[in-house]
């Protein structure tokens, strides 16, 4: 059952072929088995989920789309009660006074939740391990991460410990987990704000400045991820219904800031271009030149430094610079100078890097005007082993520096605020996951909501890991 859909589950529910308290049992006996091995929760609440799914049961009427279904939730959000630390030590007591309005959301529409999910200190990095928490491991292979900043909750849905999580990203939160996990994964348009109950910004201190944040599902199905979107959000009708994908325009961008995926990714970008054009889609190659691609990530790097920075004092922004200081030297990236100014809180730099991400935008909405959606890689490769130092992650023969190996093509659309889904395009020849994105139209969630469900139905899905002889 622990590969069921949450879909699945809800629709058991309502037959009355399945209660809640057995589904909720099911997934606290499967993480009681299976968490210690990847980590991939940080807080299980058995008594107070059983206590929840037992209301599910007894409740006659107005039953939600999600009812008695478990799920979790990453560490980041609030939950009135409950642990939000960021794996980050001056918050190591705080618990919330509130709860967030998407966890409510959840909570309103009949989930159960299951606990909170294992997170990098700040969400700051691109695997999941710090000071607070064990490092959450890839249930492909333990070895190496699944991922971050929602790394613990990828590698909860991959090892059927939960039906769904609710993440976030700000530079690949969403979908980088997704694609070395193997899940489907929305990166919606830029959503974040000060209310919505996702830290950061640091709980009561009312800081309103949020760019580049968006939360968002990561799920096993595409009917879970457009069943999830509908709960969190207010969905809206796409701009161009796609009932087949016969005439989808599809824009491939094979390459960024010179960095070319590895062979793993590039043969899941060739199947899924074979998919795609054998189902009647149109596949033209994109190009953003070499130096709108480095506006691109300087751009991203200081709006970054931005965010980040407003939560934390002048010696932890120094502390957190020199932590990823020799990762960034060794990038071609070239965003160290960004950076800085962001993490220097100067108000004018701030107003100028905002003037400058608006030029940005509308330069790559012009790039992209002739596609729906333009498909791209996540990272640039599959999974890598855990590395705590960011030293060079091998790929095809080749050292590749840290920052190279997973931020560029997902940063981009962080930058230009697009929503993005990511998708399984199988295993690499190593048996590793290989995630492939679309990035849509602003707000045309719901295109890409389709075309998860239209790819769904010409074979693309998850496929579940081998965790143990008897994990079946």
């Amino acid at each position: 059952m622990h590969y069921l859909s949450a879909s699945d589950i809800a629709a058991a529910i309502a037959r009355h072929e399945l209660t809640s308290v057995a589904a909720t049992e099911h997934y606290l006996a499967r993480i009681e088995r299976f968490n210690p091995q990847f980590n991939a929760y940080v807080q299980v609440y058995a008594e107070q989920a059983l206590q929840q799914a037992q209301a599910r049961d007894q409740q006659q009427q107005q039953r939600g789309p999600l009812h008695g279904v478990p799920i979790s939730i990453k560490e980041c959000y609030l939950l009135a009660g409950t642990g939000t630390s960021l794996n980050y030590p001056p918050l190591k007591n705080y618990r919330g006074q509130t709860t967030s309005p998407l966890v409510q959301r959840l909570i309103d529409a009949g989930a159960v939740i299951l606990g909170k999910t294992n997170v990098p200190q700040l969400l700051a990095d691109s695997q999941t391990f710090g000071p607070l928490y064990p490092t959450a491991n890839n249930p492909f292979d333990p070895r190496r991460t699944p991922g971050g900043s929602t790394g613990g909750g990828a590698a909860a849905l991959a090892a059927g410990l939960t039906s769904l999580e609710l993440g976030s990203d700000i530079g690949g939160s969403i979908r980088n987990p997704s694609s070395y996990c193997g899940l489907f994964g929305l990166k919606p348009t830029e959503n974040g704000h000060a209310h919505d109950g996702h830290v950061p910004p640091l709980p009561e201190q009312r800081l309103g400045m949020s760019v580049m944040n968006c939360t968002g599902p990561l799920a096993r199905s595409a009917d879970d991820l457009a069943l999830a979107y509908q709960v969190l959000y207010q969905p809206t009708a796409p701009t161009q219904p796609l009932p087949t994908l016969k005439g989808l325009r599809v824009g491939l961008l094979s390459s960024f800031h010179g960095l070319l995926p590895g062979q793993a990714v590039q043969h899941g970008l060739a199947r899924m271009q074979q998919l795609l054009e054998n189902a009647g889609a149109l596949v033209a190659p994109v190009n953003i030149d070499q130096h709108l691609a480095q506006r691109i990530m300087a751009n991203w790097a200081e709006l970054f430094g931005f965010s980040i920075a407003q939560n934390l004092s002048w010696p932890i922004r120094q502390v957190f610079y020199w932590k990823f200081r020799p990762a960034l030297r060794d990038s071609s990236l070239q965003v160290i100078a960004p950076l800085k100014r962001g993490l220097s809180l100067n108000f004018k730099h701030y107003t100028r890097a905002l003037y400058e991400r608006a030029e940005l935008i509308n330069e790559i909405q012009h790039c992209y005007q002739p596609h729906d959606v333009v498909m791209s890689a996540t990272a640039l490769g599959p999974a890598f082993e855990h590395n705590h130092q960011h030293r060079r992650i091998q790929l095809d023969g080749t050292a590749v520096p840290y920052m190279d190996y997973c931020f560029p093509y997902v940063a981009l659309y962080n930058l230009t605020g697009q929503p993005v889904l990511t998708v399984p395009s199988g295993l690499s020849d190593s048996g590793l996951p290989v995630g492939i994105s679309f990035a849509g139209r602003h707000h045309d969630e719901a295109l890409l909501l389709q075309l998860a469900q239209l790819l769904s139905e010409h074979g693309v899905q998850f496929t579940a890991p081998e965790l143990s002889s008897a994990s079946s």
